[in-house]
């Protein structure tokens, strides 16, 4: 194991111990993860929402494989050097054979996944439906006897709040999936004040998805960053927000390109090239081309 690995999974520890909630932006590329660390974030995290649009242009709705994942996690955590925690869907197999995920997650150097009991379907209006708990609690115990670091965080979701708008039922699932040896649960839909209630039941550290609140329709009462840090939020993920933005500022990019017809339309939406190539590295590439040009020294 990467002595790297090993302590940004240390890392991700002791920002969970803090009494702040972690906030984790979720990026969407490499490139998205080097800006979320350059803006300070401690952590970051890679999704399959992001990974479905960004990188094959296709909707969530369960198209990615095992490989598909692992890639695009890989690409993040070596660009970046803060902890990264990454979407394993349902495990992609059941739990004698999560062992596989668990092991290629792990190579990545990621510090953790989240594996969900959602059968599919999910962001759109026919779910699927939800695993049964004794076999999702199956596979959180096989995903915990396959890991080789004890620090890899395995993540149980649950979607019970969503899915089946039972606050209640979701948190029974997540005190199942805890005894199965779950470090972290997650629970996308909870309302704040059933995060409250959880919170005197559940014994791990809580992660929550603010970015559901920005999803026209969302049966979730708004709530802010703050409001879910005094209900006991350990993490705060904000899976959207990322591919959102870029979404919208290319779009009025191109709108403005295509009806003004001219650059300078748009100069104030775009980073200043000498910047972005100072983001990218383009001044080190310099260096080593200089020194590797030098004339050898003479004898």
């Amino acid at each position: 194991m990467s002595h790297t690995h090993a302590a940004r999974r240390k890392a991700l520890k002791a920002l969970l111990a803090a009494d702040q909630p972690l906030i984790l932006p979720g990026a969407y590329d490499a490139l998205s993860a080097q800006l979320a660390e350059r803006a300070g974030f401690d952590a970051t995290y890679t999704g399959s929402f992001a990974a479905a649009a960004s990188g094959f242009g296709m909707p969530d709705v369960g198209l990615l494989t095992l490989n598909d994942m692992v890639d695009q996690t890989r690409r993040i955590v070596e660009a970046t050097s803060v902890p990264v925690l990454a979407d394993a869907e349902n495990g992609f197999y059941d739990a004698p054979n999560i062992w596989r995920t668990i092991q290629a997650f792990e190579a990545t150097g990621v510090c953790g996944v989240h594996i969900e009991d959602n059968l599919g379907g999910k962001h759109t209006a026919t779910p699927a439906g939800l695993l049964s708990p004794h076999r999702m609690a199956q596979k959180i115990r096989a995903a915990v006897d396959a890991r080789t670091d004890p620090d890899f965080l395995v993540i149980a979701r649950s979607d019970a709040a969503w899915v089946n708008h039972d606050a209640d039922e979701c948190i029974d699932r997540l005190e199942t999936y805890i005894a199965a040896g779950a470090d972290m649960v997650f629970a996308p839909a909870l309302p704040a004040d059933a995060l409250a209630r959880a919170r005197k039941r559940l014994a791990v550290p809580v992660m929550v998805a603010g970015d559901l609140l920005d999803v026209p329709g969302s049966d979730v009462p708004a709530h802010t960053i703050e409001d879910y840090g005094r209900a006991g939020a350990d993490v705060i993920l904000l899976w959207y927000t990322l591919i959102g933005a870029a979404t919208k500022n290319v779009t009025e990019v191109l709108d403005r390109l295509r009806t003004r017809n001219d650059v300078a339309a748009v100069k104030e939406l775009v980073t200043d090239q000498r910047a972005f190539e100072g983001l990218m590295g383009y001044d080190r590439f310099e260096q080593r081309s200089a020194r590797y040009a030098a004339a050898p020294a003479s004898s």
